[in-house]
């Protein structure tokens, strides 16, 4: 059973729980007390030309916003499926922080088999309290519900729901086999839960950024903007990308971009929704004008919208972190400085820093729990992640094997202990191999037990474990390195985007891109600079970088720039790759070394890929993307990978040569006992003379 434990009220995420756990909330997200400004007149769709912005004070009584939420996008892309022993699971379901819901519906899409038998049953709850309670007989069959939800505002921004399948095997005495892994629960990704919010209840940008759809419209003006607008609509979209969303961009002459975007169903009394709706407007959009440097939240048609100043935009990146969200209480801010506060021990990062909260829960027989972090979080002087540090705590339990803890980082397993289960602290202490590193990266503490029953004396149950918060990460240097890891580093303190003039006159058609590439090889939002280049021309650039459709001066070929044709270099005379005739492909590559390395990006064929799903990348230098994401991922001038062997090299003990030790010792110390002989023999012989 998984728990996801880290959830940023931005982020559209899934937390799994176990047995006997009663379901920690995430962390609050405080309602701030404002006076309600009334509109004068609550403008309707039938009344406002479609290419007109009705904009009213921020907040609006009476006026209640749709939202739809799937599985899928939750990251359920495949299947939940539940099966002993892991028979429990919780699933946070994000909607607006403190805001009154109306017409909210869970509509769970479930089957299931059986072919053990015995009494099963299923039972769904909400925030606790369960609701539903079935029992199944048959051998397959449908386990879909239809499930009402209440309206009472959720201060944590999450409904919470826990599906309990349990079988129960009559046994002929207390020691027989009663597991049932042949009765299975399948949950659909296209499960959804469809609700409407308060919209007068969206009373800070707070709110506002933690009820922001899972993909946000952004508006700009029109297709052709000026570099200063271009500028700030990557920023806010590579801080939407990194809150888990995607966004979607339109004009307010009536252009759009190609993404697909979900739109939740007309309801009676229901404000406009859909992709012509703008959750957030950049520049000026539609009419309303924001001053230099604010961060303003308004309303279009009754939907609460956020502004954001076109010189605004890293100041909107920064602000909507993990860290300083919640400092976004007012509907009118003016941020002139905002950065991440800076450690005084650059040596070693807690976890609670990067957002990952300590947390006790019940163990039966496997849990996780899950932290999440930026690398640019951590990476800075030339440093990075290099030893995790992670303290736990667990009880006694009546089995008589131990509990094993493991710790993974993007599931690679990097340690692993058996616990002496007594209550105090136990630490494991797990290097950081580079290959491991990504743009975002999962840190996961898995917890085992043996089930047992004490000789069939009693029957299993949970037992409390603890990750505590004195668990941290030890930064190490980063030897540079020209691959994704090494240019990630490097964009922690900085760095340059390179995109065409050209760009700026198909805004819809080319943001998705560069945001995209941008969130993928952890270009910082908010420290980042901004370059537009003349069309066709080779910029000279000084320090990392990241080039969309543009080739930096000095830039290393490997990839050849022909239109759909894909050339990589080889040794002598033989090329890597030779292919003609491709479309929708897109490649990423890194060039150059030291402070000056940086990644190029150019698409191949007539029209870009899509990049729907979120890339990861990691210690390759080549990265080819398709409509899907990441199609491949290699390092040209590494292929056989003698650099992740030679990391992964094991030392003199781990060769199995620990025998060597005691006659290491016993040679050390004989040759002491000769030493200090010699030297006594010495000054007798200096006392005889």
């Amino acid at each position: 059973m998984k728990i996801h434990r880290v959830l940023p009220a931005a982020v559209l995420a899934a937390v799994c729980l176990l047995p006997g756990w009663g379901g920690a909330q995430p962390a609050n997200v405080p309602q701030v007390s404002q006076p309600t400004l009334r509109p004068t007149q609550q403008p309707t769709p039938a009344n406002i030309p479609p290419q007109t912005s009705v904009f009213q004070p921020a907040e609006n009584a009476g006026v209640w916003v749709p939202r739809t939420v799937s599985f899928q996008d939750l990251g359920f892309t495949e299947p939940v499926v539940l099966g002993y022993p892991d028979t429990i699971k919780e699933i946070y379901l994000p909607v607006p922080p403190g805001v009154n819901l109306s017409g909210a519906v869970l509509q769970l899409d479930a089957s299931y088999v059986r072919a053990d038998g015995g009494r099963t049953t299923l039972v769904y709850a909400i925030d606790g309290a369960p609701v539903v309670a079935n029992g199944f007989t048959a051998d397959r069959g449908d386990a879909s519900a239809q499930i009402p939800v209440d309206g009472k505002p959720r201060p944590s921004g999450f409904v919470r729901l826990n599906v309990d399948w349990r079988t129960a095997v009559a046994r002929e005495n207390t020691c027989a086999d009663a597991r049932t892994p042949g009765n299975i629960l399948r949950i659909e990704p296209t499960s959804r839960f469809v609700f409407r919010y308060d919209g007068s209840g969206i009373r800070d940008l707070t709110t506002a950024w933690g009820a922001l759809p899972s993909r946000p419209t952004i508006l700009i003006q029109s297709n052709k903007i000026a570099p200063e607008i271009y500028d700030a609509a990557w920023r806010v979209g590579v801080a939407l990308e990194r809150a888990g969303k995607r966004p979607y961009f339109k004009t307010a002459d009536g252009s759009a971009s190609t993404q697909a975007m979900g739109a939740a169903p007309a309801q009676p009394g229901a404000a406009p929704s859909g992709p012509g709706e703008p959750d957030i407007i950049i520049g000026g959009a539609g009419g309303q004008q924001v001053g230099s440097k604010q961060i303003t939240l308004s309303n279009q048609n009754g939907r609460p919208v956020i502004l954001v100043a076109p010189d605004a935009g890293a100041q909107a990146a920064a602000l909507f972190t993990q860290i300083w969200q919640q400092a976004a209480a007012g509907t009118n801010l003016t941020v002139t400085a905002v950065d991440t506060p800076k450690n005084n021990d650059s040596n070693a990062v807690s976890l609670q820093y990067l957002g990952a909260k300590p947390a006790s829960f019940d163990v039966l027989a496997h849990a996780d729990w899950n932290a999440t972090f930026d690398i640019g979080a951590v990476a800075a002087d030339g440093k990075g992640p290099g030893t995790l540090v992670i303290d736990v705590a667990a009880s006694p339990s009546a089995a008589r094997t131990p509990p094993v803890v493991s710790v993974f980082m993007n599931d690679v397993l990097l340690g692993a202990k058996e616990m002496e289960a007594n209550g105090k602290r136990e630490r494991i202490v797990a290097p950081v191999p580079r290959y491991a590193l990504q743009t975002r990266n999962v840190i996961r503490v898995s917890f085992v037990r043996q089930l047992a029953s004490d000789r069939c004396r009693e029957t299993p149950e949970p037992y409390p474990v603890s990750v505590l918060p004195s668990s941290h990460m030890l930064l190490d240097t980063i030897a540079p390195a020209s691959d994704f890891t090494g240019l990630m580093a490097k964009f922690a303190s900085g760095g340059t985007l390179l995109v065409p003039q050209g760009h700026l006159n198909d805004a819809t058609g080319t943001l998705p891109r560069v945001i995209r590439m941008a969130a993928s090889t952890g270009l910082s939002p908010s420290k980042a600079k901004f370059q537009p280049v003349a069309d066709g021309s080779h910029p000279k650039v000084d320090g990392p970088y990241l080039a969309v459709d543009v080739l930096p001066d000095g830039v290393a070929e490997g990839v050849k720039p022909e239109n759909d044709r894909l050339f990589l270099a080889g040794s002598k005379d033989q090329p890597l790759l030779d292919v003609r005739g491709l479309n929708r492909v897109g490649i990423l590559e890194v060039n150059g070394k030291g402070d000056d390395i940086g990644a190029v990006y150019r698409t191949m064929g007539q029209q870009a890929p899509s990049m729907e799903k979120p890339i990861q990348l990691s210690s390759g230098n080549l990265a080819i993307m398709g409509n899907n994401g990441l199609r491949t991922e290699v390092n040209t001038r590494d292929p056989s990978g003698q650099g992740v062997m030679k990391e992964a090299a094991p030392g003199l003990f781990e060769r199995g040569y620990w025998w060597l030790l005691p006659i290491i010792l016993v040679a050390l110390f004989v040759g002491l006992l000769v030493f200090a002989s010699r030297m006594r023999r010495r000054k007798a012989m200096a006392g005889d003379r």
